[in-house]
């Protein structure tokens, strides 16, 4: 695990949420890790010093850099390049894999919270042929029904995936894949704060090799937190709770690893 980066998509908004990720993921794992931090195109001069300071081993990818770069990546590839300049979430299909270090990605949204050892994705960063790994969502976000997929593709659909956590060999993002997959679903007509969860489902799908992190991985809309989550992902309609009962379980962890 010496050198692997964690990727993390983040802005403005979302900037201290990112920072608290972060530590959390350093406390729960009780090592030091290479962050890549992409920026959505909101932050700024001083956020960068802030994450710069905070977390020194990081690598910051500000977007007025990232975007040229990448789309001179794309330019053989325009429904991909559409794509990543739709939404900001889109980078981390694009932009992520373009600059990850090693051929594989691992991806963690500034929402989550890890309050336990995360083993599975510890284990998965060394395994010789690793499958996807995502979170599993409360229902499944897909723009696209089971039957449409294997009339498209001809794959049965990974159902439920939540993309908070993303755990996937570089391969299964190529840019071939995902252009065929933009130009067959027509997906770019679709809601765009969901076309991202799509496309990571059918690369997914096509990979074959899928796993669902267990329940320990919490993603609820409702409801405290079990005592033994592993990590929690605090989405809209529990946002709240990741100050007012995510920090509260972490602090203590932080606090014993900065002793340790």
């Amino acid at each position: 695990m010496e050198g692997f980066e964690v990727h993390v998509l983040t802005g403005r908004e979302r900037l201290t949420m990112c920072l608290w990720m972060a530590a959390s993921w350093i406390a729960a794992t009780k090592r030091y890790w290479q962050f890549v931090i992409h920026d959505d195109g909101s932050l700024r001069n001083t956020d960068a010093a802030s994450i710069r300071r905070l977390l020194p081993q990081s690598r910051l990818l500000l977007s007025a850099e990232t975007t040229l770069q990448v789309s001179e990546r794309l330019k053989d590839y325009p429904l991909c390049l559409q794509c990543r300049n739709l939404h900001p979430l889109a980078r981390k299909l694009f932009d992520m894999p373009l600059f990850v270090a090693g051929d594989r990605l691992l991806a963690i949204d500034t929402d989550i919270l890890f309050f336990e050892r995360p083993v599975r994705l510890e284990a998965w960063i060394a395994e010789p042929r690793p499958n996807c790994i995502f979170m599993e969502d409360v229902r499944d976000m897909t723009l696209l029904t089971p039957a449409a997929v294997q009339q498209i593709l001809g794959v049965e659909l990974v159902r439920n995936i939540n993309t908070g956590i993303v755990a996937v060999p570089k391969t299964a993002l190529a840019l071939e894949l995902l252009e065929g997959f933009l130009e067959k679903s027509k997906l770019l007509k679709c809601d765009r704060w969901y076309i991202e969860q799509t496309l990571f489902a059918l690369a997914a799908s096509f990979w074959r090799g899928v796993e669902l992190l267990p329940a320990e991985y919490v993603m609820s809309l409702a409801g405290r937190c079990p005592e033994l989550a592993v990590a929690r992902h605090y989405v809209g309609a529990v946002r709240h709770l990741f100050y007012s009962e995510g920090i509260s379980k972490v602090e203590p962890l932080i606090r014993r690893t900065a002793l340790a």
